[in-house]
Order: structure tokens, then C-alpha cells, then sequence
């Protein structure tokens, strides 16, 4: 897999997931054996008594926490060794700092609810999950069976309750619901695992606390994989900015009736995924990942943050792709497009580009450059990430004049979203960068050709299959178009 952590990432992931000894138990859910509340913190110097070891260390660390929570939807049926590898995961990331809620599901019990009475489909619904709670137990972890007083009807639909949810958590065990309604009249009625998912998810959001803190990821386990990528058929897609493409992938969907035989529930979980980021911080994500991809994509992703592959990459490994059948999805931002200067707002693009540059804009020179030569601007959100691109030379090539994050967007999947927006507009383009910017190894990969340009400090990259045949005319415009930034940023 090509998600081989940066430093940066590895602190990221540091930071969240792994406990460190400066927390106080408020931070983590955690338990003894006897289900008494732990309120002592794994770290060297917790009781006094220390860890001499770097082995003990790493093995208090590695001890079951739930630092942070995904809700996680497990979709069967599958053969043993599908329950045994979706048991090992789920320990695996508990280990790691991330404790699944888990959902049980079934494809099939949608429609045994036609042919069996509720009492005999909730047993059936039972017994099937014990696979799981097996699964987990075989793998050195603990699990407990939840199948009433999470879920009832309200009176504005579903609602969970998580006081028995809570119990688990502080006993380190990883609860398993079965989607089990209670109803007005005291009848148990079993639901969808969509709709478990969401009052959950809901329930978390507006309950969240240092005991039940929001859901940092939703997760979907389940045989056929993530959403097949519509625009290259035969791959799934790596990242889906649901804000921008649930729409065009819905109606994909619609018109394809053979996706909807050969992918029932994508739409549905598509939707689920939708509703359930909506309420969870930008920071949040989901993942619907097959079983035959575990457990390594979701450490993966749990480390990294990030989907399997950039799908800002040329896909030149389609099989290797679709093998994964991995999709990692953002609720995202709204992208907006502009082409005229005045229509932009100058101040926040500044803000911008200083901060993702940490350097001084010459705002002025660098405004009315653009109001000459603009071919269009693409804005991500409240300007969290923008692409400017110009026109230049007398072949009207496109140049990209300025490709900004916000480092408070940084991490949320925004650059990969804006540079495949940016190369679907604009099939033909180059740029330029300096030779010892760190960031000329991304560039190497997205690009169809570069030239490090003589007497200059410049790397001249193009994307499009025919640039080669106007690098004159490229290297032209890179050296000649003036800086932007005047100096250093200095803050107050």
C-alpha cells in the first residue's frame, strides 16, 4: 500500500490516538477487570513506581484504552475466517487507541423481516452476532452483547441511550449492539444498521463528554467494499468529498442497474455516512472497507489519516486499486468557482496565502498581475484552500499561479479534493516551485514531466499528457513571471 506514514502524520497520530503520560484519566475511558472505574494513568510515573523499561513502556501504551471511539457498522454475513479477521481488527485498533461501538448487521435480515415475527428475527439476529463476540474473544479482547436499552423511539425518531455502551467502555470491553428498537407500546422491534448508526452518532455528538467523546471515525466492514468510482469504472473510490459528490454519485447509481445488483447497499451506506458527518467535526472521517482489506487498511488509515491511495495520483495501478476496494470519505467543504478578480474576497484570499506560505503577499502587485491574466479560481469553503489559475503567453497556456491550504485545514483530505478539481478543469497546465521547496517529492508524483531550469532556482513541472511539446514555451513563462511574496511573514 502506498501509505507509508509522514513524520507529520505520525505525530498526528501520536497525539491523538496513543495516551500520553502528561493526560489525566478525564482523557481516557478505561477500567479494571471487576468493572470499578481505573482513575489511575498508565505513564512512567503514575503511582510513583516507574516503567525502567522501554518494553514495559510500549506495553502500558499498547494497553486496551478507548482514547478515541469510531462507530462502526460490521456488515455480514461472512465465512470464519471473515469473523476472525474483522475480531482481530477491532483488538487491533483498540490497542491502538481507537475502541469501536460496534453495530451488528446482516445483508439477509432485511429480508427475513417479511417472513419471520420480530421476537423470532431478534433471536436469529443474536445468535448470528455471537460470531463476532467470539471472533473478538479469540483474539485476546473482550466484548460484550447489547441487544436492548440502547435504542427506543422517541419522539422525534430513534434515540440511544449509553449508559450500558458506557459500562463496557470502562470494563475495555468493545460493545456489539444489535439494532433492536424499543418501542412506545414496551415491543422490541428490530431496525436498519443505518439507522443505529445515525442515532448513535447523533446521541454522541450532543452527549460528548471526556467519558464519550464524539466519534472520531465512522467505519463500514463488509464484504463488497467501498463505492465503485463511477468515473473509472472498475475501481472504487479512494476519497469522496460527500459535500461535493453524493449527488453525481447517487445519480450514477440510478442510472446503472447493474451497480445497484452488484452494490445493494452502497447508496444506503453512502447516505448513513452522509448524515452521520454532518453532525461530527471536520476532523472526523469514515471508511468502508471490505474484509478482505483488513486489517492493514484500516491501521493504515488510522495511522496515516488518510485514504489508501492519494486520489490526487494518476491511477496507474488500477487492478492494485480495485483489489483494495477501500473508500475513505470526508463530509468536505463546498468548492466555488470564480473567474473574475473583483468577485473574489482579497482579504481572506490574502490571509490565505499567507499563511499557507508563511510569507509577506505583495498585494498589490500581485492583484493587478491577476486581474490581466486570471483564468479562474477555485475556492474551498470560507477560503480553508484555493487554486489561482492564470493565462499566459501567446498560446494562452494555464499556469498554476498559487495552489493554498489553510494549516488549519491541513490533514482533512482538502489538498487531494482541490488538485483532482483543479486537474479535471484543466487537463493542460504547469507550474513552477523552487528547487529546494519540500514539496517537489508530491509534485514528482502528480506530474507528467519536469525540468530543473538552468541558471535558475526553478523546477518547472507540467500535468497533461502533450506538455512536453511546449516546454519552450513553458519555460518561458516560468522564468518570467515575478515574485509574488516580498519577504518572511512577521507576526506580532
Amino acid at each position: 500500500m502506498n501509505t507509508a506514514p509522514s513524520k507529520r502524520e505520525l505525530q498526528h497520530f501520536l497525539k491523538r490516538y496513543v495516551p500520553q503520560p502528561e493526560l489525566t484519566t478525564s482523557h481516557i475511558v478505561s477500567g479494571s477487570g471487576n468493572g470499578t472505574n481505573n482513575t489511575s494513568r498508565i505513564s512512567p510515573t503514575s503511582t510513583g513506581h516507574h516503567l525502567k523499561t522501554p518494553q514495559k513502556y510500549v506495553d502500558a501504551l499498547l494497553a486496551p484504552s478507548s482514547h478515541q471511539l469510531a462507530v462502526t457498522k460490521v456488515e455480514g454475513p461472512f465465512e470464519k475466517q471473515g469473523w476472525d479477521s474483522v475480531g482481530s481488527t477491532l483488538v487491533k485498533l483498540q490497542k491502538l487507541g481507537l475502541t469501536s461501538i460496534v453495530v451488528a448487521d446482516n445483508a439477509q435480515w432485511s429480508s427475513m423481516e417479511k417472513e419471520e415475527l420480530p421476537a423470532e428475527l431478534i433471536k436469529t439476529m443474536v445468535r448470528e452476532t455471537m460470531a463476532l463476540v467470539e471472533s473478538i474473544e479469540k483474539a485476546g479482547g473482550r466484548a460484550r452483547l447489547i441487544h436492548g436499552g440502547v435504542l427506543e423511539q422517541g419522539n422525534s425518531g430513534i434515540e440511544a441511550q449509553l449508559d450500558f455502551i458506557l459500562s463496557a467502555l470502562e470494563n475495555r470491553q468493545i460493545p456489539i449492539i444489535i439494532p433492536v428498537m424499543m418501542a412506545i407500546e414496551g415491543r422490541q422491534v428490530p431496525i436498519t444498521g443505518n439507522q443505529a448508526m445515525v442515532a448513535l452518532t447523533t446521541k454522541m455528538v450532543r452527549r460528548q463528554s471526556n467519558n464519550i467523546p464524539a466519534p472520531a471515525k465512522i467505519v463500514v466492514i463488509n464484504n463488497e467494499g467501498g463505492i465503485i468510482n463511477h468515473e473509472q469504472p472498475g475501481t472504487a473510490h479512494s476519497l469522496i468529498n460527500v459535500q461535493e459528490e453524493y449527488d453525481a454519485i447517487v445519480s450514477a447509481f440510478d442510472e446503472n442497474k447493474t451497480w445497484q445488483q452488484r452494490y445493494p447497499t452502497a447508496i444506503d451506506n453512502l447516505e448513513m455516512i452522509r448524515d452521520c458527518l454532518s453532525d461530527l467535526p471536520t476532523s472526523s472521517s469514515a471508511i468502508i472497507v471490505p474484509t478482505s482489506s483488513l486489517p492493514s487498511a484500516l491501521i493504515a488509515n488510522l495511522v496515516t489519516d488518510k485514504p489508501l491511495y492519494s486520489s490526487s495520483l494518476p491511477n496507474r495501478d488500477i487492478q492494485r486499486v480495485n483489489k483494495l476496494r477501500t473508500t475513505v470519505l470526508r463530509n468536505g467543504i463546498k468548492i466555488r468557482n470564480y473567474d473574475n478578480v473583483d468577485d473574489l474576497d482579497l482579504e481572506k484570499l490574502t490571509r490565505l496565502l499567507q499563511a499557507s506560505f508563511q510569507k509577506k503577499l505583495d498585494e498589490k502587485g500581485f492583484y493587478d498581475r491577476l486581474r490581466k491574466v486570471l483564468a479562474g479560481a477555485i475556492i474551498a469553503g470560507d477560503y480553508e484552500g484555493a487554486v489561482i489559475m492564470t493565462k499566459e503567453g501567446t498560446g494562452g497556456h494555464y499556469y498554476l499561479d498559487k495552489f493554498a491550504i489553510a494549516p488549519t485545514s491541513q490533514g482533512i483530505g482538502l489538498t487531494d479534493i482541490l488538485w483532482k478539481r483543479m486537474c479535471d478543469a484543466y487537463p493542460e497546465l504547469l507550474w513552477r516551485s523552487r528547487q529546494d521547496n519540500g514539496v517537489n517529492k508530491w509534485y514528482f508524483e502528480r506530474s507528467n514531466g519536469y525540468l530543473r531550469l538552468k541558471d535558475t532556482n526553478w523546477v518547472l513541472f507540467w500535468y497533461g499528457a502533450g506538455g512536453f511539446r511546449h516546454i519552450d514555451d513553458y519555460a518561458s513563462i516560468v522564468r518570467s513571471i515575478t515574485a509574488s511574496f516580498t519577504g518572511p511573514l512577521i507576526t506580532s
